[in-house]
């Protein structure tokens, strides 16, 4: 974290969680909407849609882009630190899927191995998120 800005530390760390969440949302409504080929009128054809492999595995991908984007944007708004600020979103961001996947009310209409699919990418892919930044900041320091 940055002892000389804690202000930006906080709002980076949570603007990594913010853009993960708004982005991983977004994604998973067009995604569902566009497999169901029709209006879902309640939470139950919803999930049914999003509960067929191949809506799954579409969601682990775009939830690998968004963390990405997430740990980027986290990295970029820290301007230094990117991966210890990166690293505390996601950790940050673990901890709420699995206090969401174990006592969420939508926890047991997700299946288990998405639960734990979406829990092992997303910290990595926020990592390797920053780790982009951080080596774009050095190369524009250097240039």
């Amino acid at each position: 974290m940055d002892p000389n800005n804690p202000m930006r530390s906080v709002i980076a760390v949570l603007g990594g969680m913010l853009v993960l969440f708004v982005l991983s949302q977004v994604m998973e409504l067009v995604l569902v909407r566009t497999a169901a080929q029709q209006p879902l009128l309640n939470l139950g054809e919803y999930m049914a849609v999003r509960n067929r492999t191949g809506v799954q595995a579409g969601l682990v991908a775009s939830q690998i882009v968004a963390a990405l984007l997430a740990g980027y944007m986290s990295a970029k708004l820290a301007r230094a630190a990117e991966l210890t600020h990166a690293g505390v979103a996601a950790g940050l961001q673990t901890v709420l899927f699995l206090w969401g996947f174990t006592s969420g009310e939508i926890a047991p209409l997700t299946p288990v191995w998405m639960r734990w699919a979406i829990i092992l990418v997303t910290a990595p892919a926020m990592l390797v998120g920053a780790m982009v930044r951080a080596k774009a900041r050095v190369l524009q320091e250097t240039t």
